[in-house]
């Protein structure tokens, strides 16, 4: 029995290590099934035409009295709502801000330092009428010559359908970057397996084949015509 005793300790020891073995080859399987990914970043872009404007124009007057300067302001503004509706625009889509005013000693929006009673006015034209605001605009020049103080902003062109195209685009993302996980894992040998995550990108939406793109998502308002661009990065199970 003495001499059995180191034999079955042996056998024991084995057959411990084995179990122990098992163990570590089905947990490295296991490992290996949770950590073999691949990540791949799919993209969508379309081109988009605007289909809304936001413009905005400026009348100011600086004279020595404020009687003077709201003369002076009441007869340009006259003048500048007589040309828009010249030009067509509705009085829905016209808005008057308040007259502001700044006093002789004081400091205007753009910096300097007021000399006399400065009287300032707002106009803001809000249409869906891109193409005829974009000609109020162009045609605003013909104020300057005939005296009419009027500083204009560019007008600012968006796109009002963006929340309907986003659906469109993420799912030709997704289907690129699918298509680009399976010419990886053809050209490595392995097999591409179930979809282990999603991580949706910042909508950039930009000027015709810019580059410029931010963290936190570009949206141009120069522009009528943007390309909006849609990116998801896929994580993909592979073996």
């Amino acid at each position: 029995m003495r001499e059995r005793l180191p034999l079955l300790v042996g056998l024991t020891l084995i057959a411990v290590a084995l179990g122990v073995g098992s163990d570590l080859i089905a947990n490295g399987i296991r490992d290996r099934g949770q950590n073999d990914v691949l990540t791949v970043t799919g993209s969508a872009k379309q081109r988009i035409t605007s289909d809304y404007v936001i413009w905005t124009s400026h009348v100011s007057s600086q004279q020595p009295t404020p009687a003077a300067a709201a003369t002076e302001i009441t007869t340009w503004t006259a003048r500048v709502r007589a040309f828009f509706q010249a030009q067509g625009v509705e009085a829905s889509e016209l808005t008057l801000a308040p007259v502001s005013a700044s006093l002789p000693g004081s400091y205007a929006s753009d910096g300097g330092k007021v000399k006399g009673y400065l009287l300032e006015r707002d106009f803001e034209i809000r249409s869906a009428r891109v193409a005829a605001i974009a000609h109020v605009a162009e045609e605003s020049r013909s104020l300057l010559a005939e005296g009419v103080p009027l500083a204009v902003d560019p007008p600012q062109y968006v796109y009002t359908k963006l929340p309907t195209l986003r659906p469109k685009l993420l799912a030709a993302a997704m289907k690129d970057a699918q298509a680009r996980a399976k010419v990886l894992v053809a050209a490595s040998g392995v097999k591409l397996g179930r979809l282990r995550g999603v991580d949706v990108g910042v909508f950039q939406v930009t000027a015709p084949n810019s580059t410029d793109v931010s963290d936190y998502g570009t949206y141009d308002t120069s522009t009528l015509l943007k390309d909006v661009t849609a990116v998801v990065n896929v994580t993909f199970a592979v073996g």
